[in-house]
């Protein structure tokens, strides 16, 4: 596994903006080309691990939209919550004031419920450290997945193979 600091907003000390674009990208198309998966999963497993980071870190409720864009680029992350507008916020996690709303939507109303950036300050370093957990795991099965779809094919046919390793989760042939 490369080390997630491709979930990192921010470079510290590095002065130079290409590191990100380059270090990011690198260390996905390394995932990629490492693991054989198509480009839409792992992009899927880093936002859903992304927004579990984020209902983590906030302590956010499971019923509350969250999306999260990632720019694969520049590794830039960015969360969205969705929040009711209100002319008093009693909960920032949940309600946004009628001003900043009418800054996205000139048209929105109170008591709508609009996609706020909520982005965390320390959320790229927080979010690589909870994430990159998930992200290994749902990693992982997607390689059980394409194994199991691989060899689904050959069902009723005599292959040949050599074990390589037994453990608690199975064999590996």
């Amino acid at each position: 596994w490369v080390t997630p600091t491709f979930l990192c907003n921010k470079v510290e000390n590095h002065g130079d903006q290409g590191f990100m674009k380059t270090e990011f990208a690198l260390a996905f198309n390394e995932v990629l080309e490492e693991k054989q998966l198509p480009k839409d999963v792992i992009q899927a497993a880093i936002e859903t691990a992304m927004i579990e980071a984020y209902r983590k870190a906030m302590n956010a409720s499971k019923a509350q939209e969250v999306q999260v864009k990632l720019d694969f680029d520049t590794g830039d992350v960015k969360v969205f919550a969705e929040k009711e507008v209100t002319d008093m916020i009693t909960d920032f996690r949940t309600e946004v004031l009628l001003e900043e709303a009418r800054l996205i939507d000139p048209d929105v109303q109170m008591g709508d419920l609009i996609f706020v950036e909520s982005t965390p300050e320390n959320f790229g370093r927080v979010a690589a450290q909870n994430a990159r957990q998930k992200i290994q795991q749902m990693i992982r099965d997607a390689e059980q997945k394409a194994q199991v779809d691989f060899y689904s094919r050959q069902v009723n046919e005599i292959v040949s193979g050599v074990v390589q390793a037994v453990n608690a989760r199975g064999a590996t042939i």
